[in-house]
């Protein structure tokens, strides 16, 4: 991606700063099911070319499936959006769960073609692309690590993920007809080795 287009994609910090912007207004209760968050992340994904396993485990992460509309920070909706993330990605209705979805899969997107990784595109989708850069890598702040460890565990289907075993059960069925697109799936051969994964 060109320097360029990355300057306008870094991701309000404010999920770390105690002094987050008021006033942002609250989204009321989510008119939509998990069963249809999860179609309309599923669908987003296909269009962006965005592994749909790994998107539904940052919605799931993020707000429990729209369960979990309002971040106190002020990020709001099912993909837990800052308004300035959701104004970049032309997001008009921050609480609309399609607009926002669509435009947290395409934020997604863009994580995906600047770090080609998995797990700092959680850490940046968390912590902001300036904070993966600054380090390297994944963040050292517990947030992120906490964060990129459950985004892994739903998208993995492991125990503890928010997903019950029907929700991961649907997730598996609508993937199986959609090949990974560099993100980490369930269906990968893993093994561990000295305590890291390898595929």
């Amino acid at each position: 991606m060109p320097a360029s287009e990355a300057v306008g994609l870094e991701r309000d910090n404010n999920h770390f700063d105690s002094d987050a912007p008021s006033g942002i207004p609250e989204c009321g209760p989510s008119p939509a099911t998990p069963a249809e968050i999860t179609r309309l992340v599923i669908e987003a994904a296909q269009r962006h070319n965005v592994d749909p396993g790994f998107a539904v485990a940052v919605v799931t992460a993020e707000s429990r499936l729209d369960r979990l509309r309002n971040s106190p920070k002020g990020a709001r909706g099912p993909m837990q959006l800052m308004p300035a993330t959701a104004e970049r990605f032309g997001v008009t209705d921050i609480c609309d769960p399609k607009e926002n979805i669509d435009g947290g899969v395409r934020y997604l997107r863009a994580l995906t073609d600047e770090f080609q990784n998995p797990l700092l595109v959680a850490a940046a989708y968390n912590a902001g692309e300036g904070s993966v850069r600054e380090h390297g890598g994944i963040p050292p702040f517990k947030e992120t690590l906490g964060y990129v460890a459950e985004v892994l565990n739903i998208q993995m289907g492991l125990e503890g993920s928010a997903l019950t075993l029907s929700e991961r059960r649907n997730v598996a069925d609508q993937q199986k007809s959609t090949p990974a697109s560099g993100a980490i799936t369930s269906r990968e051969r893993r093994q561990w080795v000295g305590g890291v994964m390898h595929f």
